[in-house]
């Protein structure tokens, strides 16, 4: 049986050249994802239609308030078909973003690698 072995400058540069095509579909895979998903919600976003919050129920089925123009909608979504719950009044409606409770927090990633930094750090020195 005979093993490749990287050997001498030809095996490296392999390596090295393989590496540096991994990063390159890598980085290409990236910039495709950012263009098609910006592409994606310039599309979608409308001005008077709005999704404002959807309740998934279970499986395929979700409760979904809709701003469509001045009007409040509540529909109720599932796998086959969409059905007009009710309509709610203008000022029943808190937006998501004077509910402060109802808003999730997308955590910082920057901030969750120092914290995990330093428990590292600090376990390291026990």
């Amino acid at each position: 049986m005979d093993f490749c072995l990287l050997t001498g400058v030809g095996g490296v540069a392999e390596l090295v050249s393989a590496i540096c095509i991994f990063a390159l579909v890598l980085l290409m895979t990236y910039l495709t994802t950012r263009f098609v998903g910006s592409y994606e919600k310039q599309k979608m976003t409308g001005r008077n239609l709005t999704v404002v919050e959807t309740v998934r129920l279970s499986g395929g089925k979700s409760v979904d308030l809709i701003r469509a123009g001045d009007r409040y909608l509540v529909l109720g979504e599932s796998r086959d078909n969409v059905c007009l719950l009710c309509e709610l009044p203008l000022g029943s409606v808190v937006p998501p973003e004077e509910d402060s409770a109802s808003v999730m927090q997308t955590p910082d990633f920057k901030k969750l690698l120092e914290k995990a930094g330093n428990a590292f750090h600090h376990n390291d020195g026990k």
